[in-house]
């Protein structure tokens, strides 16, 4: 009996020291999933800090502001690829959509005449003559109209990858390698491959400032903060300085970190991706979730269509964001994401997205040629990959 009794002490001892290392390894997973990037990007900053301590022109609030508004782009479009990742899948055909969505964009706020003759048979021209007949007029819509059926564009497209990924049971990244030709061709056909240019008169005030790289402030608030003691006030108006653009992603990262905390959609995700298997025989809707999570994400692509639009200052471009997908998947990564899926947060994805950022601002500033910034991104990108997997090595 007693030594019954030692064993079972034993088995109770070792199954809490298992636990108790369990949640040390959760922990240390968490510690470097955010700080490992975070302390990453202290340190670029006071690299350049240092490269252009001459001139200063680095660490300017202005510079700052800059850096914010050219992070919007690809955080936006990184949130909705930290959704897919999380879930196991990849988007190669962000950019494609980014592009074929500006072009949309821009087309529905002037207006087009959509001619069957231009479509080739094989993309359903001949169907499209017999249905509609001749040449169709489509009128002008509202700017804003316009940019809100961008948005529900990008959405479109990113339930197309959804469906075709669990339809076909095709890998994500063959079906998005081929969507990514696809809406890019869309998007060089509706434009006839040449850019499409908005009326200037179209444009109202709020468009023109929602990526301002200085935006004012109201005159009562700016008194209002001037008058605060100390630094706090200065702080505070250059914090209101940012983009409304700036803000728009601030708010969706925080709706997206909440869903991915507290929905079941999020939580599924996650146990999508960390074992697919396990999550169909525990009942999940996997085709569901996954459907779900490329919506999203396309929407969010959809958006930074909208705001890429936007930074372009109303031109709808079919060549532009080429390369997109590379930066957005790295972001993710660099953040802490995983390509295995399982892993990723909004908040490691935003440090990722700002790591990048930096690397280009500052480069520019230190005087770094456009090769040089392409192969420290490619080394960072190989050592964040390299050391996730070293930490999954350890881990199990």
């Amino acid at each position: 009996m007693a030594t019954e009794g030692q064993a079972k002490a034993t088995a109770a001892g070792t199954a809490g020291g298992q636990g108790a290392a369990m949640r040390v390894r959760g922990t240390l997973g968490w510690a470097w999933t955010v700080l490992g990037p975070f302390v990453g990007l202290v340190l670029i900053v006071l690299l350049f800090a240092w490269l252009t301590s001459d001139s200063g022109a680095f660490m300017t609030a202005y510079n700052w502001r800059t850096i914010a508004v050219q992070s919007v782009i690809v955080g936006t479009a990184a949130l909705g690829m930290t959704l897919i990742m999380i879930v196991g899948g990849i988007d190669l055909s962000v950019g494609s959509m980014v592009a074929l969505v500006t072009v949309a964009v821009a087309c529905l706020a002037n207006g087009f005449e959509l001619d069957p003759s231009n479509l080739p048979s094989a993309l359903g021209g001949d169907l499209l003559r017999r249905l509609i007949g001749g040449p169709v007029s489509v009128p002008a819509v509202p700017l804003p109209a316009a940019m809100a059926l961008g948005v529900v564009l990008g959405g479109l497209c990113g339930l197309l990858n959804g469906g075709l990924i669990t339809r076909l049971g095709v890998v994500p990244f063959i079906v998005t390698l081929g969507t990514m030709k696809v809406f890019r061709g869309l998007a060089k056909w509706s434009a006839g491959s040449t850019s499409v240019y908005i009326d200037e008169g179209s444009k109202p005030g709020w468009f023109r400032g929602l990526l301002a790289t200085d935006a004012g402030l109201p005159e009562g608030l700016d008194r209002q903060l001037g008058r605060l003691p100390g630094p706090i006030g200065e702080v505070l108006r250059e914090v209101g300085r940012l983009a409304p653009g700036v803000w728009i992603l601030l708010v969706l990262s925080v709706l997206i970190a909440t869903m991915l905390r507290y929905s079941l959609l999020g939580r599924h995700s996650y146990a999508v991706g960390s074992n697919e298997a396990t999550a169909r025989l525990c009942g999940l809707n996997v085709p569901g979730i996954k459907l779900a999570v490329f919506g999203i994400a396309g929407l969010l692509a959809g958006l930074a269509g909208v705001m890429q639009f936007t930074y372009l200052g109303g031109t709808g471009d079919p060549t532009t964001a080429e390369g997109l997908e590379l930066q957005v998947i790295a972001a993710v990564v660099i953040g802490g994401g995983s390509l295995a899926g399982g892993e990723g947060k909004v908040l490691g994805t935003l440090i990722g997205v700002l790591i990048m950022s930096v690397l280009n601002n500052g480069s520019v500033h230190a005087g770094l040629p456009n090769p040089t910034q392409d192969i420290i991104i490619g080394i960072i990108i190989v050592a964040a990959v390299t050391l996730d997997r070293l930490r999954h090595r350890a881990e199990g």
